[in-house]
């Protein structure tokens, strides 16, 4: 049987709750020996005192710790053997009609604790003979009699040991559907931490303007995810042949300058080692032999981790963390392998930049590779994270959805974390093709009253919403998906920051425009932050609108996609309080007359 949590947690009420019966049916043999013969009372007191005593080891057992090992299992069927015999006793020495219930409670109690079902199967047999011993001792006399009670009880033996094996094999199987539903909410969350780290990563791109800027954040960030107080990056010249040590270096949440140092890829050291084979190595004790590698000694650490940065299967130098107050551990190589190769791509652009910004085609050529990144990333991480979204929604299907009630906890917090991710590349893509004018616009012909209202339908929280269209004619010439999406993160927009109050999308137009204006009675915008709210990554008073969620690419992906279709965007404040975001395309307005 294994031993997850639930079981054993299971099987431990099973154990609580037989204790109670047993020291119930003890106290329950101690007044029947009272009432015994002297002779027989005396040698019924010793046997008493004897079983007092094993009932008291069993009680003290630590169950939680033993019953994941088989000694529980063990324990279990002494326990359930020394109660049968105690119920024959009794049984033998009360006069009257034989009584079976006491077996087949210990029967039960084997069964619902989960011993294996030999054991279950020899516990059924045992008290199968002791009844039949019980029957014979009683004096039944007609062997009719005898025969009928005898079989009556095995059947509800068997009964007892069939649905007890039948228990134990679905518990069994509701383990594995629970274990296999842990491990793929495990590597969901291992692919959000993935995905974050990445995202992090492709945020500090735009962190600085050149590799002096952008180098310490980066380090920074990798070396905090493994709780390292130590963080390089060494790089390989191509004309030297040598990795170089890249300053400045991160020191205790400090960057520090630090002295040219390079290494031959002909001399001995660690560094040099996972730069040729690709493979990271961790050193956990750097005191235990001499390690061949010039860095150890100059940073004075105890604990170093090195894993290689490597682009499209070319590896361009090393990562290197160290000074951790605890092992390196697996997972954190994991972490470091994770970031190693968008880091490098970053750096690789970063080094790039510093050879092309002297021209302005050189600057463009920078900007063409930040977006290319973040464009290749978002597409490489379209197809896993589709694969992963499926997989949950089936699992969500009635036929398949575990009945665990926490399995079904997990299953729906996979599925919404992974629809957040999917958001947040979609959001990261249309990005990406906004930067390079690469954004395809497909006008359409639409009528905007009953586009609205598919919209609005289609929105969570819809019913907060009310539309106001005039005159009701108004069609516009715009590319639908676009303008679905930008009128759905202004409505998101809204009903996040605007209180529990009414959202309103007000339509008018004269002949030559139409403007669409998302209204809320909200807290607004601080007046400083007005000038930088359609920038990307700008979010509001993050200290208290954390919590709503959201990257900050919502309204800059709004101008962009407005900006694309040759419309204006605008934002002024709502009269009485709450934020007012007007965008405007050139309109059709047909007569009434026409209609």
């Amino acid at each position: 049987m294994t031993d997850s949590k639930l079981t054993i947690e299971y099987r431990l009420r099973v154990v609580r709750i037989g204790l109670l019966v047993s020291w119930a049916g003890m106290i329950l043999l101690v007044a029947w020996a009272t009432g015994l013969d002297t002779q027989n009372r005396n040698i019924t007191r010793t046997a008493l005192g004897i079983a007092v005593l094993g009932l008291a080891a069993i009680s003290a057992v630590p169950w939680r710790r033993t019953l994941s090992s088989k000694a529980g299992e063990w324990i279990i069927l002494v326990w359930s053997t020394a109660a049968l015999l105690a119920i024959l006793i009794y049984e033998s020495g009360t006069p009257g009609s034989a009584r079976g219930i006491g077996f087949l409670l210990v029967l039960g109690f084997a069964g619902g604790s989960l011993l294996p079902s030999q054991f279950v199967v020899a516990l059924g047999v045992g008290a199968s003979v002791a009844y039949a011993t019980v029957l014979s001792e009683a004096g039944t006399a007609v062997f009719s009699t005898y025969a009928t009670s005898l079989f009556v009880f095995a059947a509800a033996a068997l009964l007892i040991v069939v649905f007890s094996i039948g228990i134990r094999h679905q518990v069994e199987a509701t383990e594995d559907a629970y274990e296999a539903i842990a491990k793929r909410s495990e590597e969901l969350s291992r692919k959000e931490r993935e995905l974050t780290r990445l995202y992090e990563v492709s945020r500090t791109i735009g962190a600085g303007s050149d590799l002096d800027e952008v180098l310490p954040e980066l380090i920074g960030r990798v070396a905090e995810a493994v709780h390292a107080r130590v963080g390089l990056v060494l790089l390989y010249n191509f004309d030297t042949e040598r990795l170089e040590l890249m300053s400045p270096i991160w020191v205790d949440g400090h960057t520090v300058a630090a002295d040219a140092l390079s290494l031959g890829l002909d001399e001995l050291g660690i560094s040099q080692s996972v730069f040729m084979s690709g493979d990271a190595q961790v050193v956990n004790d750097t005191s235990v032999g001499l390690v061949p590698d010039p860095l150890s000694s100059e940073l004075e650490a105890d604990r170093i981790a090195v894993v290689a940065m490597t682009i499209e299967h070319r590896t361009i130098g090393v990562l290197l963390v160290a000074d951790k107050s605890t092992d390196f551990t697996d997972e954190d190589v994991e972490t470091l392998e994770s970031v190693a190769a968008p880091a490098a791509l970053v750096l690789s652009q970063m080094a790039q930049f510093e050879e092309a910004k002297s021209t302005g085609e050189r600057m463009a050529e920078l900007a063409q590779l930040k977006t290319d990144f973040v464009s290749v990333v978002s597409h490489e991480l379209r197809t896993p994270l589709t694969s992963i979204i499926g997989a949950i929604s089936t699992l969500q299907r009635p036929e398949l959805l575990p009945e665990d009630p926490r399995a079904q906890q997990l299953i729906e917090m996979a599925g919404k974390q992974a629809n957040r991710l999917k958001t947040l590349i979609e959001d990261l893509l249309v990005m990406s093709r906004i930067d390079v004018d690469a954004l395809p616009v497909r006008p359409e012909h639409i009528t905007i009253e009953s586009f609205l209202e598919e919209l609005i339908a289609a929105l969570p929280a819809g019913d907060r919403v009310v539309i106001s269209i005039d005159p009701p004619s108004i069609a516009l010439e715009a590319d639908p998906d676009h303008l679905r999406r930008i009128l759905t993160n202004l409505v998101d927009n809204a009903l996040k920051y605007g209180d529990d109050d009414d959202i309103l999308i007000q339509v008018v137009a004269d002949d030559k425009e139409a403007r669409l204006s998302v209204i809320d009675h909200g807290q607004g915008i601080p007046y400083e932050q007005r000038g930088v709210i359609f920038e990307r990554f700008t979010q509001l008073q993050p200290h208290t609108t954390r919590s709503r969620g959201g990257a900050g690419l919502g309204l800059s992906i709004v101008k962009g996609l407005v900006l694309a279709m040759d419309g204006r965007v605008w934002y002024e404040p709502t009269p009485g309080g709450g934020a007012t975001f007007t965008v405007a395309f050139p309109s059709t307005v047909k007569d009434e007359a026409e209609i």
